[in-house]
């Protein structure tokens, strides 16, 4: 029991003489990086780094042997098995080995110590006598936050099927949803409506703005007086380009004139207001247009359902969203088959998991981007 106590002892004070601490300048934040010693060297996580300087998820490149992530909006690449890095085509010796154990990495402390430093003499500076690294706090522009808008609700029912209404059809997924992107992705995610309440479009996005989201996905089913109408179809914000986008357009906005207020309310929604609001979300049509490729690529992959693209259109639930947002119209509740299989669960699983697919795709290549 003695020896126990005494190795713990040893440990403990081990890691508090060689961890390495970091400032934050400008804050008074401070965390503690405690090494890993592997053949006499001390080692520290990778992603553990990465956590603690919030830096985008690293991209590994077995073909090429190397390891890369962004900070401070440049790119870091780390070569494996060799104790070199780059940055901005700047190399540096850290004179000891990358190494990968299991599923991680591990670098050398002289990447704290010497090649931070160099790489970012602006925002990164190391004092060897207290140990501890002071840096700019990086703004952490990762994918963190999601907002799931379940489409109508309360008096509103939306489309209607034979059977079943749009409204409570878009909750249960939306629902499912959000439990799966928190699984799976770690992210935050926020529903504008968790029950059959009504909303109006304007504190949908309006919530989204306020949670700091960084994505906005508003879930729908489709409608059509040709009963044979059938097929997925993800739109993101401008101006339509063909009558079909214009119809399902003018159904979705509907609802203002229906359930929020008549003419008045619409007119709102056309105010300078919104029309700014506008300008703000045009800023980020790439991207929104980007994710709906991605989300509509996988829906159909999983789905095996009727390919109706990516198109655009003014939605108004769009239209103040701060951050690339999208509408996913996930079947047509008109059709009488795609009805039947908007409500069984084991379909709604197959819409969750290509919309999380979709989402991880987008956030991979974006939270490294910046």
């Amino acid at each position: 029991m003695k020896k126990i106590f005494i190795t713990l002892l040893i440990l403990v004070l081990y890691s508090m003489l060689f961890s390495l601490r970091i400032n934050f300048n400008n804050t008074n934040e401070t965390v503690t990086i405690v090494p890993v010693v592997i053949d006499g060297i001390n080692y520290y996580n990778l992603n553990e780094l990465r956590s603690n300087l919030r830096s985008a998820n690293h991209i590994i490149d077995y073909e090429h042997n190397k390891v890369s992530f962004n900070l401070y909006n440049n790119s870091i690449i780390i070569y494996l098995n060799t104790q070199f890095a780059v940055s901005r085509g700047v190399l540096s010796n850290m004179s000891y080995e990358v190494l990968q154990r299991n599923n991680d990495f591990y670098i050398p402390e002289t990447f704290f110590t010497r090649t931070l430093p160099f790489f970012y003499q602006n925002h990164i500076t190391w004092n060897e006598q207290n140990r501890t690294i002071t840096a700019d706090k990086p703004t952490d522009r990762r994918i963190n936050t999601i907002v799931i808008d379940p489409g109508h609700g309360g008096r509103d029912p939306g489309a209607l099927g034979r059977r079943f209404q749009e409204k409570n059809i878009v909750l249960a997924v939306a629902q499912n949803l959000k439990t799966q992107l928190e699984r799976e992705l770690g992210v935050r995610v926020l529903l504008t409506r968790d029950r059959d309440i009504a909303v109006p479009l304007m504190d949908r996005t309006n919530f989204a703005n306020e949670n700091r989201a960084d994505l906005f996905i508003s879930l729908h089913t489709n409608s059509s007086t040709a009963r044979s109408a059938h097929g997925i179809e993800v739109y993101y914000l401008a101006t339509a380009q063909t009558d079909e986008a214009r119809a399902v357009e003018a159904l979705e906005n509907q609802v203002v004139y229906d359930f929020e207020g008549g003419a008045e309310a619409v007119r709102q929604y056309d105010d300078l207001a919104f029309i700014l609001a506008d300008m703000q979300q045009a800023q980020h049509i790439l991207e929104s247009s980007d994710l709906a490729i991605r989300l509509q690529t996988e829906l159909i992959g999983s789905t095996r359902a009727f390919d109706r693209g990516v198109k655009q259109a003014g939605f108004y639930v769009l239209r103040g969203a701060f951050m690339p947002a999208v509408l996913v119209e996930i079947g047509f509740i008109s059709n009488e088959n795609e009805e039947t299989k908007l409500n069984q669960r084991a379909y709604q699983d197959q819409i969750v998991s290509a919309v999380v697919e979709g989402v991880k795709s987008f956030k991979l290549k974006y939270d490294y981007l910046w």
